[in-house]
């Protein structure tokens, strides 16, 4: 017998914006995407919301770069997964280049954290259009699983 592969989300919302139903959303989009990612290993994640501000300063600490930024990831040393670190606040700016909602930028984010702890790079910029593109797919894959709860 297969035995089940595990995935715990835990959503941290420091912004205290974010409906319950969107973060139970955020967390089987990313166990969905580890699930599509990875073959065999148990993922814990946390998945943290957070303003300009505090991702700027985890910025500028680890990359020495003191401007904000989207998302971070920082994966664990001891098991898979790690943490997701999303600014809410560069997110909601940033949807509009794609004329969708909020909730669909932090999906977009999300499986963008989730590719990250699992390997992928987006270094060049042909390695940042296949994350893109695999993203999208994820997403597409995700918004069309008739399994997925609603």
């Amino acid at each position: 017998m297969v035995e089940k592969r595990t995935c715990e989300v835990e959503v941290v919302d420091l912004t205290e914006s974010m409906e319950a139903q969107l973060a139970a959303e955020l967390t089987e989009l990313c166990c969905f995407a580890f699930q599509r990612e990875t073959s065999s290993e148990d993922w814990t994640v946390s998945l943290v919301l957070t303003s300009d501000d505090h991702l700027a300063r985890l910025h500028d600490e680890y990359m020495g770069n003191p401007e904000p930024t989207d998302i971070m990831t920082f994966p664990d040393d001891e098991q898979p997964g790690g943490d997701i670190v999303i600014s809410v606040e560069q997110a909601e700016r940033q949807r509009h280049e794609d004329a969708w909602p909020l909730a669909q930028e932090l999906r977009f984010l999300a499986l963008h954290g989730v590719l990250h702890l699992t390997g992928w790079d987006d270094a060049t910029e042909e390695l940042r259009a296949a994350m893109l593109d695999r993203q999208r797919a994820l997403l597409a894959e995700y918004q069309n699983d008739p399994l997925r709860s609603r």
